[in-house]
C-alpha cells in the first residue's frame, strides 16, 4: 500500500524560474510595522526658524548692547547714531554665518577630534573671518553699483576705511562669537539641551 506524503505536514515552498527555492510563504515581519513618517516641509521649516530665530535673538541682544554704548558714547559729541537697523542686519548675519557654517566639515572638523578650548577658539577665528567677509562683501556690492567697475570699488572701500573702528567691530563680534560657542559647545558635550535646562530650572 503506497502511503501518500501529507502535504500539510511540511512548509509549502514555490519554485523559482533559476530553480531555487523560495521560503515559506507568510505575513511578511514589516506587515504589523507602521510606515516610517517623512517631516513634511512645515516641519522642515519650523525647525530651521526656530534654530535660526534663537540664534538671532542672541546677536541681537549681544550686537543691541555694543551699539547702545556706541550711541551713548557719541552723544557726548553731539553725533547721532541709529543702531536699530545695523544691529538687525548684523544680528541676520552673524546667526546665518553661524547656522552655515555649523552644518559643515570646515565648522566642524575639530569638534570631536580636540579640546573644548580648541575647538571653540578655532570656530571663533573662522567664523568672525566669514562675517568680516560678508560684510565687507556687502559693502563691495554697494560700491560696485556706484562706479561700476570691480577695480575701482575695491579701491573705494579700502581708501575708505576706518582701521581703529574695524579692529572694534571685528573684537565685538569675535567675543560674541565666543559666548556663543562656547555656550554651544558644552551643551553639545553635555546632550543637546542639557545645559539650557541647568541653566533655566529650579533646584
Amino acid at each position: 500500500m503506497d502511503v501518500q506524503p501529507d502535504r500539510g505536514s511540511h512548509p509549502r515552498r514555490e519554485s523559482l524560474a533559476d530553480g531555487h527555492e523560495l521560503g515559506d510563504v507568510g505575513p511578511s515581519r514589516d506587515a504589523g510595522r507602521p510606515p516610517e513618517e517623512h517631516p513634511g516641509w512645515v516641519a522642515v521649516v519650523k525647525h530651521e526658524i526656530k534654530e535660526v530665530g534663537l540664534v538671532t535673538l542672541y546677536f541681537l541682544a549681544c550686537f543691541g548692547v555694543i551699539l547702545t554704548l556706541k550711541k551713548l558714547f557719541l552723544a557726548d559729541y553731539q553725533i547721532e547714531f541709529y543702531a536699530l537697523s545695523v544691529t538687525v542686519i548684523s544680528a541676520l548675519v552673524a546667526a546665518k554665518v553661524v547656522v552655515i557654517l555649523d552644518k559643515t566639515r570646515v565648522g566642524t572638523r575639530f569638534d570631536t577630534r580636540c579640546p573644548l578650548s580648541v575647538a571653540v577658539l578655532y570656530k571663533t577665528l573662522l567664523y568672525s573671518v566669514a562675517a568680516f567677509a560678508a560684510v565687507f562683501g556687502e559693502s563691495l556690492f554697494h560700491a560696485y553699483r556706484a562706479t561700476g567697475r570691480l577695480g575701482e570699488a575695491i579701491v573705494f572701500v579700502w581708501a575708505h576705511r576706518d582701521r581703529d573702528a574695524l579692529f572694534a567691530k571685528l573684537i565685538c563680534v569675535a567675543l560674541a562669537f565666543g559666548g556663543y560657542l562656547f555656550y554651544a559647545a558644552i551643551d553639545d558635550r553635555l546632550g543637546r539641551g542639557a545645559l539650557r535646562r541647568m541653566v533655566w530650572s529650579r533646584g
